[in-house]
């Protein structure tokens, strides 16, 4: 049978696959990745972490740094970049 494409699990709703690889080819540059309607605590510390299974093989390379901001509309934005090791 032909192999799938479909991964397995809970997909990770923030840091999908998608924004990992601009942030892996943009190291040190902030990006929005996410607004909530308030802070997230839980999420914020497993990208850090690098908990979640899309990101966890990447932690010989260098760590994700989060930071959380309030915006004009009431919401929490978060940022998230990449910082490879030596950096």
């Amino acid at each position: 049978p032909p192999a799938t494409t479909q991964r397995g699990g809970r997909q990770p709703k923030i840091l999908s696959h998608d924004k990992v690889i601009v942030l892996l080819n943009n190291p040190n540059t902030w990006y929005v990745i996410a607004t909530q309607e308030r802070w997230s605590s839980g999420v914020v510390q497993n990208i850090q972490h690098m908990k979640q299974q899309n990101i966890s093989h990447l932690k010989d390379n260098g760590s994700f740094e989060c930071r959380q901001r309030k915006n004009e509309k009431n919401g929490v934005d978060l940022y998230c970049r990449f910082v490879p090791i030596g950096e």
